[in-house]
């Protein structure tokens, strides 16, 4: 529409996203792509106390606008994780794009399978120039612990009647450069952006300061900022508030910035909504309650999950695991199960873990140490004997060197070494579903009851794991109070052949509003099994190959 000021505008910029934005702009549409929060730079990313403190999380209602939002519901049984900055969930998530399994995508509408899907995940590994952990390749990444005892342990572990087959160890694609010379070696991707060499800091999900990691923002996105004829506009604290029909077709697009409150608005032919399950969905609600898409499919808000998000740890392993090097996640083990009760196929991937050295500090400066207590006491009456036999004119003698002194006052990690943080993720029920309170909050109401069967199997499978590594298995606290950290949220605007099933058609269109789209993991109709974010993406260049010019 010519007098539109953009042909497309796209909100968010996640693994939905960034994809539509670069592929909208390569068939010539002029695209503006709003994302709430900032964009960041090499070593733009927090890591000093008070940093961590000022802009590491998002909660706007405190004047805070980092990138990582987390979110309690006291009526669900879980907690929620997302992101907030350019790039999205790829800012924070943990490099894996694994290809969902053919088997789960049993009842997806429009006949989305594997095989459609397939040529898709190839494109989008491609252009993210994704690769397997270079663990058998490289003597430096080869002298990551974790990786070694992870893959070995694999091979012992004792099949249940449930399973079928064996459990399979799987190095699954990474999204993280590492090419180069050395670590952390500059040098310029396929796209032309700036990325370092992975240097095994264990960073990555708290933001890789380095850009060994291959973030949207440094693939899709630069491409569709640089190389193009018809380059897209990208726009930061940017928080879209309204969508509305325009009277002669299109849509207005109202949004803010989120530090200042000024407004703006846009108008765009077409509207891609990408702002993520909880993002997406609530927008779209607040739009229905204000009449302003009256017509939107009473599924709004419904079939939601958490991809069967699972946390847990092997303390005191026997052997040194070192998780501070390396990526967080090098390796997968996949466990293929019988089907719930009412035939719902089920599967579920554990995954070794990985944090900063900087995190092992901050624990071993806050556990309690005698043994580092009584070595700081030894230090302090060397030196302190030292002045007194001065003062009294005694001649001193004994040790001049301190080297072993010191180092003996320095808080002991072994309880870090010898951890092994484990990442389960599954099929669960997509039983939940997201509501608006009436201060406009989205809130989410989900049960762990109808998935008991995923979460028991995949801690058994935790403990068993713990166990092969001589150490003691660890649940997460909030587990026995039924509560789940869910850092993979899936539904709210889910995909149907009609409106009566969905939210939107296969091609993401929402059903009724022509040119309006949904594309992120809102409108995944199943829980996945592995990581989503290759599949999100995926599905993306599915649905912009579908958009005509």
């Amino acid at each position: 529409m010519s007098g539109c000021d953009f042909d497309a505008i796209v909100v968010g910029s996640g693994f939905g996203g960034s994809v539509m934005t670069l592929r909208l702009a390569e068939k010539g549409l002029r695209v503006c792509l709003l994302e709430r929060g900032q964009r960041y730079g090499m070593h733009g990313f927090p890591r000093r106390i008070h940093e961590m403190q000022s802009r590491l999380f998002w909660d706007p209602a405190d004047h805070k606008y980092g990138f990582m939002e987390f979110r309690d519901y006291a009526e669900s049984d879980l907690l929620s994780v997302s992101a907030s900055g350019l790039g999205g969930g790829s800012l924070i998530y943990a490099n894996v794009l694994m290809r969902m399994p053919p088997e789960f995508f049993a009842g997806w509408p429009g006949g989305l399978n594997r095989a459609l899907l397939d040529p898709y995940y190839d494109r989008v590994l491609a252009t993210m120039e994704a690769s397997p952990y270079p663990f058998a390749t490289d003597p430096y990444y080869h002298d990551t612990p974790k990786t070694a005892a992870f893959q070995e342990l694999c091979a012992r572990l004792e099949p249940e009647p449930d399973h079928l087959g064996r459990p399979e160890f799987i190095f699954p694609d990474l999204a993280i450069n590492f090419r180069g010379a050395f670590p952390g070696e500059q040098g310029r991707n396929q796209h032309g952006a700036v990325q370092s060499k992975c240097n095994k800091c264990g960073e990555c999900d708290l933001g890789c300061n380095i850009h060994a990691k291959n973030t949207l923002d440094l693939n899709y996105l630069y491409s569709a900022e640089h190389n193009l004829q018809v380059k897209a506009e990208v726009r930061t604290s940017a928080q879209v508030e309204r969508i509305a029909p325009l009277p002669g077709g299109g849509y207005r697009v109202e949004f803010v910035d989120p530090e200042s409150g000024a407004a703006q608005a846009l108008t765009a032919a077409r509207v891609v909504l990408a702002a993520g399950s909880l993002g997406s969905t609530r927008l779209l609600l607040k739009m229905q309650r204000e009449g302003v898409l009256p017509g939107l499919s009473g599924q709004l808000g419904k079939n939601w999950c958490g991809n069967g998000d699972l946390e847990g740890t092997a303390l005191g392993c026997a052997k040194v695991v070192d998780p501070t090097k390396g990526p967080v996640i090098t390796g997968a083990i996949r466990y293929r199960f019988t089907a719930y009760p009412d035939g719902f196929r089920h599967g579920a991937f554990i995954q070794d873990a990985g944090f900063p050295v900087g995190l092992a500090w901050f624990l071993a400066g806050k556990l309690p140490s005698p043994r580092s207590f009584l070595q700081s006491l030894g230090l302090g009456w060397h030196i302190l004997r030292g002045w007194l036999l001065r003062l009294f004119g005694i001649k001193a003698g004994g040790e001049v060197n301190l080297g072993a002194e010191i180092s003996k006052v320095i808080d002991s990690d072994e309880f870090a070494r010898k951890g092994f943080l484990l990442l389960g993720m599954g099929r669960d029920r997509n039983d939940g579903e997201i509501v608006l309170r009436a201060d406009g909050e989205p809130l989410i109401k989900w049960r762990m009851a109808a998935s008991r069967l995923h979460y028991d199997r995949v801690r058994r499978e935790m403990r068993k794991i713990a166990r092969h590594l001589g150490g003691t298995f660890f649940d997460n606290p909030l587990t026995h109070i039924d509560k789940i950290i869910a850092v993979h949220p899936i539904g709210g605007c889910v995909m149907g052949e009609s409106a009566e099933q969905g939210v939107v058609n296969p091609h993401g269109e929402v059903f009724g509003y022509p040119g309006l789209y949904v594309v992120d993991a809102s409108i995944i109709p199943t829980s996945l099994g592995p990581n989503p974010s290759l599949t999100i993406a995926a599905l993306a260049e599915y649905i912009a190959e579908q958009v005509e010019p």
